[in-house]
């Protein structure tokens, strides 16, 4: 796993070196026909990159962001996009969640949940092994499953406007749903982690991303000369 801007710059360097490599030659060559006896009178050849291109698949391992969630809370607008989601989802899955008010969201189990969206506790800025989009989980995932995938967390007590435990966990999905969807006012991606190997069959989860590089060709040269104090000096000229 290393950095999207190591490789980059892995990338740059390679070809970097290549060129130079192909100066050398050149330069070898010219020698070579300044020796010879006919060669001397005709151009040295000499081929260079002025543009590379490059098509690169990756596989992305890790996002390592930053997050302020200190929002302003609409309680108005909180209810009505929790209550149309309770709509959806007691169709969709033949529940009895009862709609929710300004009394519900002034709940302690609420505020708790708040807090823990304002503080990032429902969000991960990194991808886990089985995550491959930034969207928040389908609410149609089993609850009891979920349970059974980490027994060493406590069953929560069913909040209010439910009836059984299915109903509870739902509803708090929906409210997680919703406090997600209005949590992030401003973000900072800090780093990309990759993995130039996507042949592994371990694979099949991850992100994976067509990395286009176009790299043009520039030249510089340094020129040194004195000015009229003695001093020496250096001046970089972009070709």
């Amino acid at each position: 796993m290393i950095k999207l801007s190591d490789y980059l710059d892995y990338l740059n360097n390679e070809i970097i070196q290549a060129r130079k490599k192909a100066d050398e030659n050149a330069v070898m060559i010219a020698k070579e026909y300044a020796q010879h006896e006919y060669l001397k009178y005709f151009k040295v050849p000499r081929y260079s990159l002025p543009s590379v291109k490059m098509d690169i698949p990756i596989k992305i391992t890790d996002i390592d962001a930053d997050a302020d969630r200190n929002f302003p809370l609409n309680e108005l607008k909180l209810i009505q996009d929790v209550n149309e989601r309770i709509l959806v989802v007691n169709k969709e899955r033949q529940l009895n969640i009862q709609p929710i008010s300004t009394r519900n969201i002034q709940t302690e189990d609420f505020k708790t949940l708040l807090n823990s969206v304002r503080g990032g506790g429902l969000e991960t800025s990194r991808l886990s092994k089985t995550e491959t989009t930034t969207q928040t989980p389908d609410i149609k995932t089993s609850p009891t499953r979920a349970i059974a995938a980490t027994p060493q967390k406590p069953i929560e007590k069913p909040i209010e406007g439910t009836s059984t435990e299915e109903e509870s966990t739902v509803l708090r999905q929906i409210y997680t749903d919703v406090l997600n969807r209005y949590s992030l006012i401003n973000s900072k991606l800090n780093n990309i982690y990759i993995d130039p190997n996507t042949n592994s069959a371990e694979d099949k989860d991850k992100l994976f991303i067509n990395l286009h590089v176009e790299m043009e060709e520039e030249g510089i040269r340094i020129m040194s000369y004195t000015d009229k104090d003695g001093k020496e000096i250096e001046q970089i000229i972009f070709e």
